[in-house]
């Protein structure tokens, strides 16, 4: 992504498919929006920007490890991200984290042996009912039939 790319997705502002977090974020709250996003879409999780939109910046050091890290631990079924980094012209990085709209779904994030499932509807994150959960299953690319 170019910082003309980036600085167009900020300007659009968040959406069903974008959500901006600072770089202060828990791995629950990571979590959710990339469990919420592979449930519809995709999207586009961007840490180090405020949610008015103006650039904050990444100050954790390895800030991709921790990502995949929580994915790693904290999604199911499994996803990778892409994960990339730009800096601004004010010389603050920001990152971007990619969400493919998932073919195994229903996705959940997992928490010791409980698992939460959420959905984005419009800019939020969601908790998803039993009916939203049946539709997921249905969505799924990788049912088979007999």
């Amino acid at each position: 992504m170019t910082k003309a790319e980036l600085l167009e997705l900020i300007q659009n502002g968040e959406n069903s498919g974008v959500e901006f977090k600072r770089d202060d974020l828990r791995p629950e709250q990571l979590a959710k929006v990339l469990v919420a996003f592979a449930n519809f879409r995709g999207g586009r999780f961007v840490i180090g920007v405020e949610e008015n939109g103006s650039v904050s910046g990444i100050m954790r050091p390895n800030l991709e490890e921790w990502v995949m890290n929580v994915v790693a631990t904290r999604m199911t079924p499994q996803i990778i991200p892409y994960y990339e980094e730009v800096e601004t012209e004010e010389g603050k990085r920001v990152a971007v984290v990619g969400i493919e709209r998932g073919a195994n779904k229903p996705y959940a994030v997992r928490e010791g042996e409980r698992l939460d499932f959420f959905i984005r509807v419009g800019s939020e994150c969601r908790r998803a009912d039993r009916d939203t959960l049946r539709r997921l299953v249905q969505a799924s690319e990788n049912l088979q039939c007999e």
